[in-house]
């Protein structure tokens, strides 16, 4: 586990230069999340909170509140990253970096962690409820799946909850897991034989 939270966001502002605030939050975010889904542990030990504009790690907010966007990072060294945490950090960057801060804020909206955390409050509500680090590793580990571990995971998910998905269901979700088919056709054929 590296020292702090501010030596991947030095290794962020280093890599990408200019960095708004709200994206460097969200980087920092997503490089947690993916460590622990790939490696069972926290790159950093500094908690994360569903704040309404998504993920925040509230001490990279108090080293740049009032700052609009950040060219360095002084308190961090990423020199303290083992090797392995950032060749993560830089997949994390490779993958997310050339998104805006507003485009990774909403998609933070659309997943499991933020949106538990937040569970029962509006969407401008103000909260400082930590993600928990567990679904967070939950939540990401599942996105590593292959298509057929992922078929198998929510037929296995509908059987606890007392569903049998039908064979005809089950290729549907092959399809849609192996990127054949979208969900939203999926569900257009389904409603369709209800319409008619």
């Amino acid at each position: 586990m590296t020292e702090n939270v501010h030596d991947v966001a030095s290794l962020i502002v280093t890599t990408l230069g200019d960095v708004d605030t709200i994206r460097l939050q969200k980087l920092a975010y997503y490089s947690q999340a993916w460590h622990l889904a790939t490696y069972g542990t926290a790159l950093f030990p500094d908690e994360i909170q569903a704040w309404t504009f998504g993920p925040v790690v509230p001490q990279l907010y108090s080293a740049h509140r009032g700052a609009y966007g950040v060219r360095t990072w002084v308190r961090g060294d990423p020199q303290r990253l083992n090797d392995q945490s950032r060749r993560l950090v830089d997949w994390v960057l490779e993958t997310y970096g050339q998104l805006t801060g507003e485009e990774l804020s909403r998609m933070t909206h659309a997943e499991a962690p933020w949106l538990r955390a937040r569970a029962g409050l509006d969407d401008s509500e103000r909260s400082n409820e930590p993600i928990d680090p567990v679904v967070m590793k939950d939540y990401f580990s599942r996105l590593r799946m292959s298509p057929a571990e992922a078929v198998s995971a929510a037929v296995g998910n509908a059987r606890l909850e007392g569903y049998e998905l039908s064979a005809s269901t089950a290729k549907q979700l092959s399809g849609i897991a192996a990127g054949e088919r979208s969900a939203d056709d999926v569900v257009r054929e389904v409603l369709a034989r209800y319409h008619h």
